[in-house]
């Protein structure tokens, strides 16, 4: 990963210009709180909880770990502070839940359900800090769901 592109280079989530292997692994040094970044913190949270950084290999089916030095752990302690106050501004917590359980039991952002990714958007986003959860789920209610449904009178 030496070609390293930060995720705020892309500007539109859906057209990000990672690579399939570049989204499975992140170094803690290039966290960004995309929403790459938050389902790697949230797949992998017991483990990092634990002192180990999960290795490369690990996110692409291997299966070892990194033990955190004690510099490298204040760093990464932030950046758990940091998840945790955002998934905090979700009110009600449901969706929040939800997106915790769902990343550790799915491989990729886009195997999350409608809730989850609403919470995901929502806590990888500015406006988080500006609107309430609710209200901003109001808003873009039809921004984020699936493109293939079926509108009602066509076959």
């Amino acid at each position: 990963m030496s070609d390293y592109r930060p995720c705020r280079e892309c500007q539109d989530w859906k057209r990000c210009l990672l690579t399939e292997s570049e989204k499975h692994w992140f170094g803690y040094q290039h966290i960004t709180f995309c929403k790459h970044h938050i389902f790697f913190l949230l797949k992998y949270e017991d483990d990092i909880r634990g002192r180990a950084w999960p290795s490369s290999d690990e996110a692409l089916g291997g299966s070892s770990n990194q033990t955190l030095s004690d510099a490298a752990w204040v760093s990464v302690s932030l950046l758990l502070a940091e998840l945790g106050a955002r998934l905090d501004t979700i009110r009600p917590s449901l969706e929040g839940e939800l997106l915790r359980d769902q990343c550790k039991l799915r491989d990729r952002v886009e195997y999350l359900s409608d809730d989850a990714k609403a919470a995901l958007y929502y806590i990888s986003g500015p406006d988080r800090r500006l609107t309430p959860f609710k209200t901003w789920r109001r808003i873009n209610r039809f921004r984020y769901e699936k493109r293939n449904k079926v509108k009602i009178g066509q076959s």
